[in-house]
C-alpha cells in the first residue's frame, strides 16, 4: 500500500467523522485544520474517542494510529534489500534454489533503491 493510497483512507476517515461529530457534539470538524494544527486535532480525537457512537470510535482509532508518525499498515512491510542480503550471507550453506532465491529478491530490492531521487 502506497503512500498515497494511505492518504486517500485516512482523509476518508477523517470526512466521515464529520456528521457523527456534529450529531454528538456540535462540533463542525475542519479537516483542513485538523490535519495542520496538532492541538485541535488533539482535542477532536479525544472527543471522538469518547464518544457513545461505535462508528466514530472506530474511525477514531483509525486516524489517531496513522496520523502522527510513520504511517501504519495492515501487513508488515517487507524486508529491505540489506536484510536480505545480510540474512542470506548468515545461513549456513544453503541450497542452490535458496541461493538462487534470495538473488533474485536482492536483484528485485535493489531495482527501487537504485532508483530513488
Amino acid at each position: 500500500m502506497g503512500a498515497a493510497d494511505d492518504n486517500s483512507h485516512l482523509m476518508n476517515h477523517l470526512v466521515r467523522m464529520i456528521v457523527p461529530l456534529r450529531r454528538e457534539f456540535g462540533r463542525n470538524l475542519d479537516v483542513t485544520q485538523f490535519l495542520h494544527d496538532f492541538a485541535y486535532a488533539r482535542e477532536v480525537m479525544e472527543q471522538a474517542l469518547s464518544s457513545q457512537d461505535s462508528r466514530l470510535r472506530e474511525y477514531a482509532n483509525y486516524v489517531q494510529q496513522r496520523y502522527h508518525g510513520p504511517r501504519l499498515t495492515d501487513a508488515p512491510a517487507p524486508p529491505s534489500a540489506a536484510v536480505v542480503a545480510k540474512a542470506a550471507a548468515a545461513a549456513p550453506a544453503p541450497s542452490s534454489q535458496a541461493v538462487d532465491e534470495a538473488e533474485l529478491r536482492a536483484r528485485m530490492m535493489k531495482k527501487y533503491t537504485d532508483g530513488l531521487r
